[in-house]
């Protein structure tokens, strides 16, 4: 955005014969700069899915992957996963509108409510992994604590000693911990990648009220 800068004061300096040209390249840049930015968060939501598909399908023939074969639980695991990527498909295809809709508008107040509504739909795209995440996390316990047959044995030894309570809160305290890291490690990713373009985005919407009001 140093152009658009070097263009503002530009355009200061002699506002009564630069101002209608100018505010047209100002417009011109955001638009093309917002466009960019749009294109990106779509490329990047699709390389994300496309990496935890691959990590997926490297980790199918895992230990922990045909132990939870062995628990024939495909009737939770299936309509969850399904439940994923819908709703990863459906951000996918709101971003590609957005970016759609970008490309297209010659309009500046059109463009206002395009960039708040991609804003808007990155933050729930964050927030539906994390929570996907979480919601992953609890099934996992919950089939472990119903099949595990380790687990199982030692939540019936623990009832003889009148220690269930702590065997569920080793087990619940390990698996928050793990998942307190995992989001974490999520968070920070967002916020590092997306909050980077959310962050120009959002200068650009600024930039764009300045001349429509």
């Amino acid at each position: 955005m140093e152009e658009l800068d070097l263009l503002k004061k530009h355009w200061k300096k002699d506002e009564s014969s630069f101002e209608q040209v100018s505010e047209k390249q100002i417009y011109k840049m955001i638009h093309k700069s917002s466009s960019s930015i749009v294109k990106w968060i779509f490329i990047i939501s699709i390389v994300e899915f496309l990496f935890w598909s691959v990590l997926s399908f490297c980790m199918k023939d895992g230990e922990v992957m045909r132990q939870f074969d062995a628990y024939h639980v495909e009737h939770i695991m299936t309509p969850f996963m399904i439940i994923g990527y819908v709703g990863l498909a459906y951000f996918f295809f709101q971003f590609y509108l957005n970016y759609r809709k970008i490309t297209a508008t010659d309009n500046v107040q059109k463009l206002i409510n395009t960039i708040l509504k991609t804003r808007k739909k990155v933050h729930q795209y964050v927030w539906f992994n994390i929570i996907y995440a979480v919601c992953s996390a609890v099934i996992v316990l919950f089939i472990q604590f119903n099949h595990d047959e380790r687990i199982i044995e030692m939540i019936e030894m623990s009832e003889k000693n009148n220690s269930t309570v702590l065997i569920y809160a080793i087990y619940i305290g390990i698996t928050i911990l793990f998942l307190s890291i995992f989001i974490a490690f999520i968070w920070l990713f967002y916020r590092l990648i997306y909050g980077i373009l959310l962050k120009q985005l959002y200068k650009n919407y600024q930039e764009l009220k300045k001349i429509d009001y």
